[in-house]
């Protein structure tokens, strides 16, 4: 399967004024959380270890104890209206569905569904829904959770997300870099992606539409977060270099361009051209972030260990220059080059800083330009692609070339 290496941007110089712009709530609680949702712009849900279950309706001024049992850990929260939900996990007696029918006020268990621990559940309408977990187990519900029906695909992967489209399309993530897709409510599954013996894990997916999708998690040999994406439906997944060696857990997006990933020592980046490239926005004590989910464009919250509850009112507070690579204003020739590369540009003559990196994120070269055309020396650069990016004050421009 071919993939295409895309660079990862961190535009570093901005992430000092993040700080004030993802604010810590009071959860109450000092249980890891796993998992947040919100079904309006003021009333939502998180759930975690001991069985924890935790609602605002004040936009997370105040968080509640909805629900707690010592005896398993909860995973994953999604609601298919303002009253119906489900709370997913598992602990020593095998896996734990909870549902809700209003609003939280009470949660009632479903029948006893195996031995494995559940990571996620996803309801792509009222009734049909489906939770994922150890040991490759699917389970799948036609009736609003009365009755669930277990799927087995011969594969001991953990499965640590699951996003559906619709009743019958989704996809399912876990260890070994792992990407399935059924077409058929689960009654198969297709391998759309693996790793090698070396392989990572990949914790999150998400779709934005029937087309386009993200996945994140961490590779192991070398450490790195892990971000892919879609355009096709899962024929075929770009890696984007996160420019990060901390895992990443959650990814959400808030329109086809905006999203949010979430992950290790706090990190939480922003892409706001469909994951071209990445703004740092990490802020506060260096907790390991487990899910994030944004009701509004601007309004989100990030949970994680030790009870940690982010919240920003602003889209983390950073604004960028959307360009999509190659950029449209900056050129590079000749391309592909063996030599000297003649980059022109209108954003050169405004006190700008250029540099070169490589597929990896690693700068190679830099200078300071002060002309609209400038050239580098690019003879000592390995044969490979890689990327200009020119930045100043008002724009930060990225164009690809190839080193021959």
């Amino acid at each position: 399967m071919k993939k295409i290496h895309l660079l990862f941007l961190a535009l570093t110089a901005l992430t000092a004024a993040n700080a004030q712009n993802w604010a810590i709530q009071n959860s109450g609680s000092f249980s890891s959380l796993r998992s947040v949702c919100f079904t309006s712009s003021n009333t939502g849900y998180a759930v975690g270890n001991y069985g924890l279950i935790l609602k605002t309706t004040n936009g997370g001024n105040q968080w509640v104890i909805e629900y707690q049992d010592s005896a398993f850990h909860l995973n994953s929260v999604c609601f298919t209206d303002v009253n119906t939900g489900y709370a997913v996990g598992g602990g020593p007696n095998g896996s734990k569905i909870l549902k809700t029918t209003n609003g939280g006020v009470t949660w009632t268990p479903q029948m006893p569904v195996g031995t494995s621990y559940l990571n996620s559940v996803s309801f792509p309408d009222a009734n049909t829904g489906y939770a994922v977990g150890e040991q490759g187990i699917v389970l799948k519900t036609t009736d609003g959770g009365n009755l669930w029906t277990m799927k087995s695909y011969g594969t001991y992967s953990t499965l640590y997300s699951a996003c559906f489209t619709n009743a019958n399309t989704g996809y399912i993530v876990g260890s070994g870099d792992l990407i399935l897709k059924t077409t058929d409510g689960a009654a198969t599954l297709t391998v759309q992606h693996a790793g090698g013996p070396l392989s990572g894990y990949l914790f999150s997916v998400r779709f934005i539409d029937a087309n386009t999708g993200y996945a994140v998690g961490e590779e192991i040999n070398p450490a790195y977060g892990t971000i892919l994406k879609t355009i096709d439906g899962g024929a075929e997944w770009t890696t984007l270099s996160s420019g990060t060696a901390n895992a990443l857990h959650s990814v959400c997006f808030t329109g086809p361009n905006t999203g949010y990933v979430v992950g290790s020592n706090n990190i939480i980046m922003k892409t706001a051209n469909g994951g071209n490239y990445w703004i740092n926005q990490t802020s506060g004590p260096s907790n390991i972030l487990y899910s994030v989910c944004f009701p509004a464009a601007d309004t989100g919250y990030a949970v994680g260990d030790n009870g940690v509850i982010l919240k920003t009112t602003n889209g983390g507070g950073v604004g960028f220059v959307e360009n999509n690579l190659p950029s449209a204003h900056v050129k590079a020739w000749p391309n592909p080059s063996s030599g000297n590369v003649t980059v022109q540009g209108a954003a050169l003559a405004v006190n700008t800083n250029l540099s070169v990196s490589d597929i990896h994120g690693t700068e190679v070269l830099k200078q300071q330009v002060k002309d609209c055309t400038t050239q580098l020396n690019t003879r000592n650069l390995p044969a490979g692609v890689y990327f200009i990016t020119v930045k100043n004050d008002q724009t930060v421009e990225v164009v690809r070339f190839i080193k021959q």
